[in-house]
């Protein structure tokens, strides 16, 4: 299963356009991770059929979407996803890392630094990513497979 990882797309509808057109056709699952809500939305309205998941970040004001989410059961995975802004990621990774803990994550997907970040091993039990920011048009993918997990950081 490959999940394209976007975040922080603040108002460069071209560059998450592209970063989604690219990968139609192998992308099992878009992740949005927030704040460039409206981008997403604005993408969604001409790719319909695309699947997703999504929550909210801290530019993304009166948003219906909560700011963090566990997906369950993702090719047997334990995912959680959020913006990061929660877990005050920008001063440190200590407590996503101890919630992560606590509700057993797999694997853990944040944005909001915009500085892409990949710890690809196993480490802490679980995979962790910050995909960087749409907007410098850097994204990530997270390949699953039953012989592993595998996080890359890309760009267009």
């Amino acid at each position: 299963m490959r999940l394209v990882v976007l975040s922080d797309s603040h108002r460069a509808k071209r560059k998450l356009d592209s970063i989604v057109q690219k990968h139609l056709t192998d992308a099992d699952m878009f992740i949005f991770l927030g704040d460039g809500e409206a981008d997403f939305d604005e993408i969604l309205t001409y790719n319909p059929s695309i699947k997703y998941e999504r929550v909210s970040g801290n530019c993304d004001w009166d948003s219906v979407y909560p700011t963090f989410k566990i997906l369950d059961n993702i090719a047997g995975k334990r995912i959680l996803i959020t913006h990061g802004h929660p877990f005050q990621v920008k001063h440190g990774y200590t407590v996503i890392e101890e919630y992560a803990k606590k509700i057993g994550a797999d694997i853990v997907l944040f944005g909001h630094t915009h500085i892409q970040y990949i710890q690809n091993e196993f480490e802490n039990g679980f995979y962790m990513m910050n995909p960087g920011s749409a907007a410098n048009g850097e994204y990530g993918m997270v390949d699953i497979e039953k012989s592993g997990v595998m996080l890359i950081e890309c760009r267009i």
